[in-house]
């Protein structure tokens, strides 16, 4: 039987899954909050007992709606904080292994960006240097920009909290960076969004300092702790179970089934500018090269789908909204008004004024 419309949408959102244990400890932290969990999982095809099992998955879908109602039933208590400090290290699997017996900090936070996807597909996270920083940066995959404060704010206080309980602490102390009182000197998270009134309550518990109204989301490290010893270096432990997450995370790509429109899906779900084929390589662990060939299997290729994607995009902000020209051209990437005045016109027929002031939409394309 075919599927079409909200449920066809649906399954194909589905194609990004999230680990049952992480919506089961976050429904137990809405109820330790004094919350009734119960409301989570109204009208979900799973309930608690479906999330016990130790390889139970979640639509990436479904994860946003109990995520959310999260959020507004408990977010104001510190959801983020307090479900940041159940996340201990073992929830996280063989990911977590990795991290923990890497021989450095740095090592570990290389397990965590390469394989952040298999336990968070909402976020993605990249790493710059400074002279004397490093800026571990997250971002948001999916464009639910209610729950991105909270998704963020969870995973870097889940990240400070990990680093400064698994850091070797007699070698952290002779580089100089003393973790004894429970802190990590020269450690900031840096979050965009105001100060929540929870934060105060919450601030002496902290290993490091949360910075609010800030341009980007980043975790920042002196670049010499990252040369620290983690507590259970072992270097062919963190080996193995490196190799296990990689072949966790490519049998999670090989599962995704058809590229094209794991892509495409993944495009529609991207705040804009859209990412370059390279990023997007980047983000399904393959080579642009051979994200290319498996586009042109599927007889598609990168452009083809991100054109789609923009298409889609553009109607539905000249139909739906009352921004001008220029700032949809301007939101959907385009520097130039007149590159996108060319692209819609190609798409349409029509130019953007003309199809705003009237005349049947062009149907969104539902594939690649």
């Amino acid at each position: 039987m075919a599927i079409s419309g909200p449920e066809k949408e649906r399954q194909m959102l589905g194609l990004f899954l999230v680990p049952g244990v992480y919506m089961r400890l976050l429904a137990q932290t809405v109820k330790q909050l004094g919350h009734n969990e119960r409301l989570l999982y109204e009208g979900l095809n799973f309930s608690s007992e479906d999330l016990k099992a130790n390889n139970s998955r979640v639509f990436v879908t479904d994860a946003i709606v109990m995520a959310e109602r999260a959020v507004k039933l408990a977010g104001k208590d510190g959801l983020s904080f307090v479900l940041a400090r159940e996340l201990r290290v073992t929830i996280h699997g063989t990911l977590g292994f990795a991290a923990l017996t890497s021989p450095t900090l740095a090592g570990a936070l290389d397990s965590v960006r390469r394989y952040l996807q298999l336990r968070a597909p909402f976020l993605s996270m990249s790493q710059a240097e400074t002279e004397d920083s490093v800026l571990v940066k997250l971002c948001t995959e999916f464009d639910v920009p209610g729950l991105a404060p909270f998704l963020v704010e969870t995973v870097c206080t889940t990240l400070v909290m990990l680093t400064e309980q698994l850091l070797d602490r007699s070698d952290a102390e002779n580089r100089g960076f003393s973790t004894s009182d429970g802190k990590l000197p020269g450690v900031s998270v840096r979050l965009k969004g105001p100060e929540p009134a929870y934060y105060r309550q919450f601030v002496d518990q902290l290993p490091v300092k949360f910075e609010y109204n800030q341009p980007d989301e980043l975790l920042v490290l002196p670049k010499a702790l990252l040369d620290v010893r983690m507590r259970l270096a072992d270097a062919e432990a963190s080996r193995m179970a490196s190799d296990e997450c990689e072949f966790e995370l490519q049998k999670a790509l090989k599962e995704q089934g058809d590229l094209a429109l794991a892509v495409r899906n993944l495009l529609r779900l991207t705040p804009g500018p859209l990412p370059s084929l390279e990023v997007m390589a980047e983000r399904f662990c393959v080579s642009s090269r051979t994200l290319k060939r498996r586009l042109a299997d599927r007889e598609t290729s990168y452009r083809e789908i991100v054109e789609s994607v923009l298409k889609d995009r553009a109607i539905q902000l000249l139909r739906y909204t009352n921004q001008s020209v220029s700032e949809i051209a301007y939101e959907l990437g385009y520097a130039d008004l007149s590159n996108f005045s060319r692209a819609f016109k190609k798409w349409t027929g029509k130019s953007a004024s003309e199809f705003r002031e009237g005349g049947p939409d062009p149907a969104p394309e539902l594939g690649p």
